[in-house]
């Protein structure tokens, strides 16, 4: 029985429990239905006090339309009246602005006519404001003001007869408002209208109620006078437009940067490209493929012509950046063959033939051959190299290469052929596999890492493994590294330690001592005593002790200097692009480069082996003096006649092209030469302000944005297109 008890009371619990849960259920339910009343409620309530707050009269407005009930208001009460006009249209209550001023144009026709018009011309309905402005004159008030904007108005619609007109008229009402505080404004807008703007300036100077900044800004700009149109303009968008065109490209961005304007979007993105900001550029110029605001004209700098100009580039450019220095490396790297016990005593006297002693250099070469087996295609490249036809030998090591490609010697010297050539991307290519092939060779690598840098690439694993293989007796080697990485400290304590007397520690010590701000003319002079008829030698010689006269006199040394030095032309003629480039410059700063030209055209018409290089220097020469299609010409023909494909070469027929006025020729070889050279950023560069020139902004922001920051062409620059 006692369990039966219990049961039955566990049983009532549970029955209990059940109607407690159903209690509380209710509970909440009832709860969120007065809560959801309540929100209800609340909402009618708002929306009802919106509804009324709506419905309400402007109390202005009323007292407004009270006034216009009069039939007769006092002059000064409708000028009030209008101002109030003016506050409600500026709010962005056009509609009870114009109504308000509808209504007062039965009271004085002319004034509100007048108004009306002003409001038309902020709404940029030029005609509607010019219908309104003739109403006001031929009700004679205001003329001299409504015949100011009816000739802003026709200018604004391209009607010039109608400015004409309306100018005049304004000139013809003048002495109407001579009485007129603001007389000298008045008169300075109608000067202007008419043509005579230092006449509109004087009256800008006398004081009026009105701000004169515009209009002084915008004379000022008329006549070019930029520096003080950007003085008096206050707008940022014209301000940052005038600080462009003075070339204050900092502070033209910081204003531009402040208008919502999208002109000044667009223009900020050509600051960006004079900044040589271009990875903020290209995505401005992506969002307006459609909209080229300011269409541009592609121009050569004149610093690649003009001799004053040149100077200054030279001056502030020329061994300035380490990169420079690595063609100075290239130049006098000597080329390996095989390296056997028999033939080294050999070949260490035969590598200073680079720039030495020619024809020894090959008799030491020829016996190398015969203890070494060396075949007589490397024995051939070898003599194009020592020779300095790099072309030729170019042509030999790229055979040689099929056959051996495992060989790092010949990897090696085909790499640096290309160096001297010019194309570092397959220079890089080729040194880095005769490094791989050979990791005890460090040179290979070093080389290979100037090449990198050379075409903007990184490599920190080829940077941390040379680094790795370094010993304390590699002070040369310490030195090299230092300096592609700009290790300071490890450069100044490198030249301290002594190097053995050859061309590349001497270059060594040059780049070094340069890189700190050193003297570093007695390494040049023992670089010259080695190779007294080696361009580059006498050149690096007078360099390093003229840089620090004034360009005139040191132009006018290099004058002297050339007339009385006896240098192997066959070097420039055949020879390393730094040959080329550093005899070019030179001759350009010292008014020499026509003399250049006639000696490279007698040359050219009698050489028949190694014609390539000559001619390639031929058309240098004329591009820089330009004769621009000549240039073209011969550029055409190496390439679609010869095959002459390299980076270089289409990249400087690209500029002849645009000498010659073919820019869309220009585009086409511009392609190529970037395809040959994706980090090719001249061409790219190039590439970009010609589609942009084109209205291609998109292809030209896809240009722009492979770009890296901070990148300055030496050949291009761009103006805004002038109207036609």
């Amino acid at each position: 029985m006692a369990e039966e008890e219990v049961i039955i009371v566990e049983e009532e619990e549970k029955q209990e429990e059940k109607k407690k849960d159903k209690k509380l259920f209710f509970i909440i339910v009832i709860l969120l239905i007065v809560v959801i009343i309540l929100l209800l409620l609340l909402l009618l309530v708002v929306v009802k006090k919106k509804r009324e707050k709506a419905n309400k009269p402007n109390q202005e407005l009323t007292k407004i339309e009270e006034k216009l009930k009069k039939k007769n208001i006092p002059k000064d009460e409708i000028q009030n009246l209008i101002r109030k006009a003016n506050i409600l249209y500026s709010k962005g209550q056009k509609k009870e602005a114009l109504k308000i001023l509808n209504k007062l144009s039965t009271l004085s026709e002319a004034l509100s006519y007048y108004n009306l018009g002003v409001l038309k011309i902020r709404e940029k309905n030029y005609k509607e404001a010019l219908n309104l402005f003739q109403k006001a004159i031929e009700n004679r008030e205001n003329r001299v003001q409504s015949a100011i904007n009816a000739a802003y108005s026709a200018l604004m619609l391209k009607n010039y007869k109608l400015f004409d007109y309306y100018r005049n008229l304004a000139y013809l009402y003048l002495p109407e408002v001579s009485k007129n505080r603001n007389y000298p404004y008045y008169y300075s807008i109608v000067m202007y209208y008419m043509g005579y703007e230092q006449e509109a300036l004087k009256g800008l100077q006398l004081p009026t109620s009105f701000n004169s900044n515009e209009l002084e800004a915008a004379i000022y700009a008329y006549n070019n006078q930029n520096a003080l149109a950007q003085e008096k303009e206050e707008n940022p968008f014209y301000k940052g437009l005038l600080l462009a065109k003075i070339g204050d490209y900092p502070f033209a961005k910081n204003y531009l940067s402040m208008s919502s304007n999208p002109k000044a979007q667009f223009a900020l993105a050509l600051v960006d490209l004079k900044l040589s900001q271009y990875k903020e550029a290209a995505p401005i110029l992506k969002k307006f493929e459609s909209s080229n605001y300011y269409p541009i004209k592609i121009f050569l700098k004149k610093s690649l012509f003009n001799i004053h100009i040149a100077q200054k580039y030279f001056k502030t450019h020329f061994l300035k950046e380490r990169s420079d220095f690595f063609d100075l490396f290239f130049y006098y790297a000597p080329y390996k063959v095989f390296n056997l016990d028999q033939t080294i005593a050999y070949l260490k006297k035969g590598s200073y033939g680079i720039v030495g002693n020619i024809e020894e250099a090959g008799t030491f070469l020829e016996k190398s051959a015969k203890y070494s087996k060396i075949n007589i295609e490397t024995i051939k490249a070898l003599k194009f190299a020592l020779n300095n036809h790099i072309y030729l030998a170019n042509k030999e090591f790229k055979k040689l290469v099929k056959k051996r490609k495992n060989s790092y010697v010949i990897n090696y010297d085909l790499g640096l052929t290309y160096a001297q050539l010019g194309d570092y991307k397959n220079a890089y290519h080729y040194f880095l596999r005769a490094y791989h092939l050979n990791p005890m060779d460090l040179k290979s690598g070093i080389y290979a890492l100037m090449s990198a840098k050379k075409i903007n690439k990184d490599n920190p694993h080829l940077t941390a493994s040379l680094k790795e293989d370094l010993t304390e007796k590699m002070a040369v080697e310490q030195g090299i590294i230092a300096f592609i990485t700009g290790d300071t400290v490890t450069m100044a304590s490198s030249i301290e330690k002594k190097f053995k007397l050859n061309p590349t520690n001497l270059i060594t010590k040059i780049a070094i001592k340069s890189f700190l701000g050193k003297d570093y003319s007695l390494e040049s002079l023992k670089l010259k005593s080695m190779f007294e008829r080696d361009i580059i030698a006498n050149l690096l010689y007078f360099y390093s002790t003229n840089r620090n006269k004034p360009m005139k006199n040191f132009a006018l040394n290099y004058q002297f200097f050339y007339m009385n030095t006896p240098m192997s032309l066959d070097e420039f003629y055949y020879g390393p692009i730094i040959v080329r480039d550093w005899y070019f410059q030179f001759a350009k700063i010292s008014g020499l480069l026509n003399k250049v030209r006639e000696q490279l055209e007698k040359k050219a018409k009698f050489e028949k082996n190694d014609v390539i290089p000559l001619l390639k220097r031929l058309a240098y020469a004329n591009l820089y003096t330009k004769h621009f299609e000549r240039a073209y010409v011969i550029y055409n023909d190496l390439i679609n006649n010869k095959n002459i494909t390299d980076p270089h070469t289409l990249y400087h027929s690209a500029v002849a092209a645009i000498g010659a006025n073919h820019h869309s020729n220009a585009v086409a070889l511009m392609e190529l030469a970037k395809l040959k050279n994706p980090t090719y950023f001249e061409a790219r560069y190039g590439l970009g302000l010609l589609w942009q020139e084109a209205n291609n902004l998109r292809a030209a922001s896809i240009q722009y944005g492979k770009i890296d920051d901070g990148f300055v062409s030496r050949y291009f620059d761009f103006n805004i297109k002038k109207p036609e």
